[in-house]
């Protein structure tokens, strides 16, 4: 803005010098030419009176041919036309008859006459003045405008000085005149109330303080809303990419960027990104204008992936690629599936057995001996049936988290020992030692009963003859450790983190035999996890089994 100013100052100025100094120089060289005529016409009138009070004789006429020869041309025509006397040219015969000229003819009618037009002889143009004289005669004066011209050239190298220096002076003016004008705009400061500034921008500048203080509340919302959608895109669980028409990435949260492990993923292609053939299927459907769903793994995990495209006006601007994590879900539906297969096998068997073994007796084909040996087969089965119904009902509690939340305070050794004294008389050869302290718990009395029953029960179930099953209790700050271990078959490594699922059991044959249901460790596993705790494993195979677990307790 400065500098267009101080153009349009400095080339005002200069139009206007350039405009004067034309002007001034053409009224000059019109007065010089008015003036140059005016003194030509005296000359004429004077020679003009001295010829006709003088003596006329040829050897008058003959001396005057040198009368003022640098101040003009001075030519006297007979009445015919015929140059009598040239002080320019010496042979006046050679010059042609003059009484075809305007000047001859206007001198001859009206007594004078005056023209200006291009001279053959002096060849340049010249200003002619004609007198007619009392002899009949006519007295012409000329002179050329090549004069008046030169003195005009001479002053034009001042006139260009002139204006050289004019323009230097008005650049500098302007310059400071520029400053001067600006000056208090380039001093405005918005944030102050009192702003020193022309009057006549005042309204201007109360608008566009209302624009700002307008435009900074549009500003700060946006903030305030971008902050917003920051914080809930940055602690979703689900990753969110947005992209482009172009597939490059314009925003991922922290979930999205965790998921593919990029720090920075914008302006990147998604299709770069991933590589999967029904994901990069996904997005081009989506960059289509269509929505696709797919499941896809990740990183160990299944996601949900729900593609949507952005629409708008003018077509698909870009799409929105959400990713949900039903990792558990899937895993829950895995083992719902199994679990439901599982129990329809295991309920399966007995029933099936109870149900030949009725038959047979409905149908007399048992023996009367033999029917005691059903009856006690058909008990057995049925409290089989009963203990795996008991045992899908505790787990269908904890999963559905109805499981019994009263708590009492006891002193766990003494419950130990009682459920210890109840497994010795299983008929197996297995010492059962209790070591700890005596201390007092806050917990499901129910559930640790049934927690240390599980433990214990496997303990003897997978010992060896002679075998020992040693339960360690010990507390710790808000923590009591209960440890189970024994001297059996042990476990091998490839089953260890199996051993808590529903109806999984290392070795089913065994299993059958001692008439376990495979949901015991699930319930321990759930039993810990209720309190607060977990529960670990450690074993070998051929040397043992020790499950340790955690319950968190408020009253050590």
């Amino acid at each position: 803005m400065k500098k267009r100013i101080n153009f349009s100052f400095l080339g005002l100025i200069l139009i206007s010098v350039l405009l004067l100094s034309v002007s001034i120089s053409m009224v000059t060289h019109n007065i010089s030419k008015s003036q140059e005529k005016a003194a030509i016409k005296d000359r004429a009138v004077l020679v003009a009176d001295l010829l006709n009070y003088a003596v006329k004789d040829a050897d008058f006429y003959f001396n005057y041919n040198n009368f003022d020869p640098d101040a003009a041309r001075i030519t006297i025509i007979a009445p015919d036309g015929t140059v009598l006397l040239d002080n320019k040219i010496v042979n006046v015969e050679t010059l042609e008859n003059h009484r075809g000229r305007e000047e001859f003819i206007e001198a001859i009618t009206t007594g004078e006459g005056e023209i200006t037009r291009y001279s053959r002889t002096l060849r340049a143009d010249t200003y002619y003045y004609a007198l007619c004289l009392k002899d009949g005669n006519v007295l012409r004066i000329s002179k050329t405008m090549s004069s008046i011209n030169s003195i005009f050239a001479a002053v034009l190298p001042v006139i260009a000085i002139i204006i050289i220096v004019i323009i230097l002076i008005a650049n500098w003016a302007t310059r400071r005149l520029t400053g001067a004008i600006l000056k208090p705009l380039e001093a405005i400061d918005f944030d102050s109330d009192n702003i020193a500034v022309y009057d006549e921008l005042v309204p201007y500048i109360k608008k566009i303080n209302q624009q700002k203080d307008e435009i900074n509340k549009q500003i700060s919302a946006l903030k305030d809303r971008t902050y917003t959608i920051e914080i809930i895109t940055d602690n979703m669980n689900e990753g969110l990419i947005l992209i482009d028409s172009m597939g490059m990435v314009l925003i991922a949260n922290k979930s999205a960027q965790e998921l593919y492990n990029e720090e920075d993923m914008v302006r990147k292609n998604i299709l770069h990104i991933c590589r999967n053939t029904e994901f990069q299927q996904g997005v081009r459907e989506c960059l289509m204008g269509g929505k696709a769903e797919i499941l896809y793994e990740q990183n160990q995990k299944t996601y949900n992936v729900y593609f949507s495209p952005a629409n708008s006006k003018g077509g698909i601007n870009g799409g929105v690629i959400l990713f949900v994590d039903t990792t558990e879900r899937q895993k829950a539906e895995k083992q719902r599936r199994e679990f439901s297969a599982n129990v329809s096998h295991e309920l399966k068997t007995p029933l099936t057995s109870i149900s030949a073994l009725s038959e047979m007796i409905e149908n007399g084909i048992a023996e009367s001996k033999d029917i005691k040996d059903f009856a006690a087969k058909i008990t057995e089965h049925v409290k089989r049936l009963i203990d795996i119904i008991n045992d899908i009902i505790k787990l269908s509690e904890f999963d559905e988290g109805k499981a019994l939340n009263e708590t009492e305070t006891f002193e766990l050794y003494a419950l130990t020992e009682t459920v210890a004294n109840s497994l010795k008389e299983n008929g197996r050869d297995v010492e059962i030692k209790i070591i700890g302290k005596r201390f007092n718990i806050s917990a499901n009395r129910r559930m640790i009963d049934e927690l240390l029953y599980n433990l214990i029960d496997n303990g003897i179930k997978y010992n060896k003859e002679g075998g020992v099953v040693t339960v360690t209790l010990a507390c710790e700050p808000e923590w009591c450790r209960i440890t189970v271990s024994d001297t059996g078959i042990g476990i091998t490594e490839e089953h260890q983190s199996r051993i808590f699922e529903r109806f999984y059991r290392v070795e089913k044959s065994r299993s059958k035999k001692t008439g376990g249901t495979g949901l015991g460790l699930s319930i321990v596993k759930h039993i810990a996890e209720h309190h607060g705790g977990g529960v670990s494993v450690e074993s070998k195979a051929g040397d043992g089994t020790t499950v340790t677990c955690r319950l968190r307790n408020k009253e050590i």
